[in-house]
């Protein structure tokens, strides 16, 4: 048997339901009210919808393919594109914000989440296209539902 500091055990047998439902309405009561940082840390872990979104992955990226090469010419617009398996996301960061289009063509709803919850939403057309206030240089990703399902970006910072 192993123990702990001051020759509590940390097993013991039997151990049975009753006893650890008391263990942790002791640990609970000792916690005591969560801060309002744990608070808003555990909705973040959340915010990004159901277990049902599907994870899509960053296919490609890209800022000004030609003019990037040339020295001194300013690089264009840095574009995104993150595939699943039945729904892609295509986005560009713009001074009016990130413009995007959801592939195949289709309505929905776009959110965009930062660490600290929702930055902002939109609503894609019948083509899908949407376009989002730009955020701010922080880690973001986007939510995109549609008629469909629901697709969720890897995290990114624009």
């Amino acid at each position: 048997m192993v123990s702990r500091e001051g020759g509590v055990p940390l097993t013991t047998a039997p151990w049975d339901d009753d006893r650890l439902l008391e263990e942790l309405r002791a640990a609970l009561q000792h916690a005591g009210a969560p801060t309002p940082h744990m608070t808003a840390a555990g909705e973040a872990a959340f915010s990004w919808g159901s277990l049902d979104d599907e994870l899509a992955v960053l296919s490609e990226e890209s800022a000004a393919t030609e003019s990037a090469m040339v020295r001194g010419a300013p690089a264009g617009p840095r574009t995104l594109e993150y595939q699943g398996k039945r729904l892609s996301v295509e986005l560009e960061e713009t001074e009016a914000g990130l413009v995007g289009q959801l592939v195949p063509p289709t309505p929905g709803q776009i959110t965009l989440l930062g660490t600290g919850g929702q930055l902002g939403q939109a609503t894609a057309d019948e083509l899908g296209c949407f376009t989002l206030a730009p955020p701010s240089g922080e880690l973001v990703r986007v939510r995109c539902e549609t008629p469909s399902g629901a697709l969720i970006t890897e995290w990114f910072r624009l």
